[in-house]
C-alpha cells in the first residue's frame, strides 16, 4: 500500500510500498510499533514504541510543534481499521510539515524523558 516513509538520521521523505505490520518493523528498525498521537490529513503515523527509551535517537519535528523520535512510516486507515494508502495529503505536503531536528541526547529520570542536543 502506498505509504510515506520518514528517515529521520538521513533526512528525507519517500514514497514507498508497505507491506504490512513485518514491513513496518524492518522500515524503521524496531521491535515494537506505536501509533503517533497525532494525525496528519486523517492519516496515522507509525513509528519506534521505544524510540525514546534509547540513550539517543534522530528526531524530526511535525507542524512545528510535534517532536517524533526515530523513522516514521505515515498510512491512513480504512472503515474495518486496518492500514491503508496514504490519502488527502501529497508528499509534496509532508515535506512542508516536517523539520529535521538531528541526532539528540535522551536524558531519562523515571518520571520521564528530556530531549537535549547531541555534542
Amino acid at each position: 500500500m502506498k505509504a510515506y516513509f520518514i528517515n529521520a538520521k538521513d533526512e528525507f521523505v519517500v514514497e514507498i510500498d508497505c507491506k504490512g505490520y513485518e514491513h513496518k518493523q524492518e522500515l524503521l528498525n524496531c521491535r515494537m510499533l506505536e501509533l503517533y498521537p497525532y494525525q496528519l490529513n486523517g492519516n496515522d503515523i507509525w513509528t519506534d514504541e521505544e524510540g525514546n527509551l534509547k540513550q539517543w535517537n534522530y528526531f524530526f519535528e511535525l507542524d512545528g510543534k510535534y517532536m517524533v523520535s526515530g523513522n516514521a512510516i505515515v498510512l491512513s486507515c480504512d472503515d474495518e481499521g486496518e492500514c491503508a494508502d496514504v490519502k488527502d495529503l501529497t508528499i509534496e505536503e509532508l515535506k512542508s510539515k516536517v523539520k529535521f531536528l538531528g541526532k539528540r541526547y535522551i536524558e531519562q529520570n523515571g518520571m520521564g524523558f528530556s530531549i537535549r542536543e547531541y555534542q
